[in-house]
């Protein structure tokens, strides 16, 4: 009983945390396109799935600058993994991405899953905040 309570702690956390920076992606007009920022957090699972973790945050990383919305998210789950692993941010000033790959396998994997779970979340309420304004829904 205590570890499913846990679970939904952890869950409700993730789900606030997700809604207040997809709701911040769209109210931001310096982040860009929400369509464009739609679309790339609905694909970001696969280029995780299909490239791993670090390579994924590699290519938001080289495209953060062009592409704002590619920074939104590499800004988002940054401020994630910072406040739920600040152990890992201690020390010298890395790059997200360097703290990343710089991970050993077994935390790595967590990561990635830890990213692939937040991500769920954010592609839930990036698809209905868009509903709002009256997009169509992509399946």
């Amino acid at each position: 009983m205590a570890k499913n309570i846990q679970r939904v702690g952890i869950e409700n956390g993730r789900a606030a945390f997700a809604f207040e920076r997809v709701k911040k992606a769209k109210e931001d007009k310096r982040i860009g396109n929400f369509e464009n920022y739609r679309s790339y957090v609905k694909k970001m699972p696969s280029l995780i799935q299909v490239n791993g973790f670090g390579q994924a945050l590699a290519f938001c990383y080289q495209r953060k600058d062009q592409r704002k919305e590619y920074g939104a998210i590499y800004q988002a789950l940054h401020e994630w993994f910072q406040e739920k692993y600040p152990y890992a941010f201690q020390g010298d000033k890395k790059e997200f991405v360097q703290v990343v790959i710089n991970l050993p396998s077994a935390e790595y994997r967590l990561w990635t899953m830890e990213a692939l779970a937040l991500l769920n979340w954010m592609r839930k309420f990036v698809d209905g905040m868009a509903e709002e304004n009256g997009t169509e829904k992509e399946e």
